[in-house]
């Protein structure tokens, strides 16, 4: 018993309990980013990059400050969506960053 009990524990221990959930916005309206980022906190949005559209480009986007760390705070940031090139999210930022 003792020898399940420790691999299911490291197990455990490995898996975030508040995973950030990752959304391909390729084929994804400007409203249905924004809704998704607003309904979870925090979504890992993943595009494709517009100098070279065969490089995936992944960031971490959230509905506000309350989910920055505690020297961070929730800045405008945009991302290409289908119907909008300059969809308006927000992106943290550690104060001082630009």
């Amino acid at each position: 018993m003792k020898r399940l009990i420790l691999p299911l524990a490291a197990l455990m221990a490995a898996t975030p309990a508040g995973a950030v959930q990752t959304y391909d916005i390729g084929n994804m309206s400007c409203s249905q980013v924004q809704a998704i980022v607003q309904r979870d906190g925090v979504a890992q949005l993943r595009y494709n990059s517009k100098s070279n559209p065969s490089v995936p480009i992944y960031n971490r986007y959230v509905a506000g400050s309350t989910h920055c760390g505690s020297r961070s705070i929730a800045n405008l940031a945009t991302v290409p969506t289908r119907d909008n090139p300059s969809c308006r999210v927000k992106i943290c930022k550690r104060f001082g960053d630009r």
